[in-house]
């Protein structure tokens, strides 16, 4: 007795409604006797039934969003190794209607077509492994071998963009623990926007570097820096929101999955104007040793 239970009443039309029946003892001169409550809890019902459907729907609606994300996501990120591979292959037709195409450059094209397709075979498998929740493929990484190999990819895009690519990288750099592939695909957004960055600067100038290093407190850094024309401080502000762009033909995803990826890994990233002009992008990710539980 004394807690309250949920039953059903009817009423004198015979429709019936929701009732909380409480029994509670009371000691009196005469014995015990119990004051039993009979409530009418419709709205309370009414309004238990409302806030469902609108759990209902907010996950609904969060399951839209994140449809729509993930739709974005892969459009935006098979772009890339989709288009190098549009370019790789016209530039051999090219070389080919010229009758200009040895057979070495015909070997470079082609290793080039073939990491671009397996690149976008590891962006479908980051999205596949996403949607079952299960982990995505770690190992030990060498940030010094995947800068090494971004340049080679984006080797095309530099040329065509009349950008040159400096790179600065530390010795004997701790190896970071993570999935190859997205932290290749950090850098390769990185570069891409760098290049974007620098459209109204004279080729001369558009220059796109990138270092890496040891911080001695646990983590090893990148730093991508352009020769652009920077941005303003609301701009840097909303640089990693998703679907925030200043491109006209953008997504708005790129930056927004460079720090998801990022964060995923245990680390962090940020984004300034560099004193001499330009935009520096700075992500450190914690060394095998210290990867968080």
């Amino acid at each position: 007795m004394g807690a309250g239970r949920e039953l059903f009443a009817r009423r004198k039309d015979g429709s019936e409604f929701p009732v909380e029946i409480g029994l509670n003892p009371i000691q009196t001169p005469g014995g015990v006797v119990v004051l039993a409550t009979v409530v009418d809890i419709s709205p309370r019902k009414v309004a238990e039934e409302e806030a469902r459907r609108s759990r209902e729907q907010v996950e609904l609606l969060s399951r839209v969003s994140l449809l729509g994300e993930m739709t974005a996501s892969l459009a935006h990120e098979l772009n890339q190794p989709l288009a190098a591979i549009v370019n790789n292959a016209t530039a051999a037709m090219q070389y080919l209607e010229h009758g200009r195409l040895d057979p070495e450059q015909l070997q470079e094209i082609l290793t080039d077509v073939v990491g671009d397709g397996h690149r976008a075979y590891d962006i479908m498998r980051n999205v596949r492994s996403a949607i079952k929740k299960g982990s995505a493929i770690r190992g030990p990484i060498n940030l010094n071998d995947v800068v090494k190999a971004v340049t080679r990819m984006v080797q095309p895009d530099a040329a065509a963009q009349f950008c040159r690519l400096e790179t600065s990288l530390a010795q004997d750099l701790p190896t970071i623990e993570g999935d190859p592939s997205q932290i290749q695909q950090v850098l390769i957004n990185l570069v891409r926007n760098a290049f974007d960055a620098m459209h109204d600067t004279p080729p001369s100038r558009r220059i796109v570097e990138i270092a890496t290093s040891y911080n001695g407190d646990g983590t090893t850094s990148v730093v991508v820096r352009d020769h652009g024309s920077g941005f303003s401080e609301a701009t840097r502000e909303r640089l990693f929101e998703q679907f925030f762009t200043t491109k006209e033909e953008g997504l708005g995803m790129g930056l927004a999955i460079v720090r998801s990826i990022v964060e995923a890994h245990g680390g962090s990233i940020s984004a300034e104007n560099a004193d001499e002009g330009g935009a520096r992008f700075h992500f450190q990710l914690p060394i095998r040793e210290r990867i968080p539980e």
